[in-house]
Formats: C-alpha cells, structure tokens, sequence
C-alpha cells in the first residue's frame, strides 16, 4: 500500500465549458506523459482526438509537444480535465479504482467558483467503488452541497443529477470510462461523449 497525492496538472483556462473528471491517475510507472490521462492504454485522449479533429501527431517522447496537443484539445472542446481525488492510498501498483483508497479530495467547489461560465460536470466512471462518479458523490456529500437526483435515478452512463454550488446549478451527467478494461468501443465512446461536450 502506497500514498500518492496527484500532480499538479490542472489546466485552468478560460472559457471552460465543461469540466470532465476521472478518478486519480494510474501508477506512475504507467504514465506515458505527466499529464491527464496519461497511460497509452486509457482511450481518452483518442475520444477527444477525433470529436475535437485535432490529431494526435508527436512523439510521446517529446512531453512537451504532447501535453501542448492535448492543451489545445482542451480549448478547442472548452473542456477542463481534472480528478476528484487529491490523496489516495494504491494497493499493489495498480491503476484499478477498485484498488485505490480516496483519502483527501480536490477542491472541485472553487474550480465552478472560479468558472462561471461551466455549464457541466462530466463523470467518467460509475461501476468501481472508487469511480469518478461514486466519488464525486461522497466529495459532494463532505462539502455538504444540496444536490437533486431524477425519481428514476441509478449509477448508469447517462444518468445526470443536479449540485448547487452557492445557490447555482449545475449538471452532472455519467458517463463510461475510457478505460481500456472497459468494453465500451472506440465509436461508442465518441458518440456517448459528443452528446454532452
């Protein structure tokens, strides 16, 4: 059992329209870039590759270019990228939700505080204890804000409820992981994602 607490990769940009979050990042042995979504596995960054048209062309030797592709992703789709957890505990190296322990969270509040223009929240993950989804929920629940689901209301993709952040609302949605595990197809994701981006 490993502490990590998450790098500091946030990219805070103006206008972000929409803030997508995924849980924490994988094992740094597995990161191919030190930016969000960086295992070459995860399919994220193929998603937002081709819903945005931006290619992904450098060399992920070359770090810098790489993270500036996917900045520009980033501000082409107004899409702001972060995760809910700020502190975890890792068992075994690996990049499972399922085996992490979510000890500390971001402050998620004062990103909508500082975004006025962010329309949504989007929750890659639902199905692991650790997911973004169920996350963000036990996060909202800590910082005691007042949230409104649906009567018919289940963790699914495409499930939305409502927070309000100092009397603002705001809509989240769920959505699939992009993970490699998952078997939600390329195609699936891309159209899955554009309905909400």
């Amino acid at each position: 059992m490993t502490v990590e607490i998450h790098p500091n990769w946030f990219y805070d940009f103006y206008p972000m329209k929409t803030l997508a979050l995924g849980s924490f990042p994988p094992h740094p042995k597995r990161h191919a870039f030190p930016f969000y979504y960086p295992n070459k596995q995860n399919r994220f960054w193929k998603v937002m590759s081709e819903l945005s048209g931006i290619e992904l062309q450098a060399s992920l030797s070359d770090t810098v270019q790489v993270i500036e592709e996917r900045k520009q992703i980033m501000r082409k789709l107004n899409l702001g990228i972060h995760d809910v957890a700020l502190e975890i505990i890792r068992k075994n190296n690996s990049s499972l939700d399922a085996n992490i322990e979510i000890t500390k969270f971001q402050d998620i509040v004062s990103i909508v505080n500082n975004h006025p223009e962010l329309e949504k929240i989007l929750l890659l993950g639902f199905s692991a204890k650790n997911s973004a989804a169920q996350t963000f929920l036990k996060y909202i629940e800590q910082e005691q804000l007042k949230v409104e689901f649906p009567s018919n209301f289940r963790l699914k993709s495409e499930q939305s409820f409502t927070i309000f952040v100092n009397d603002r609302k705001m809509e989240c949605v769920i959505l699939n992981s992009t993970s490699s595990a998952s078997s939600v197809t390329i195609p699936q994701l891309v159209n899955q994602f554009r309905q909400f981006i």
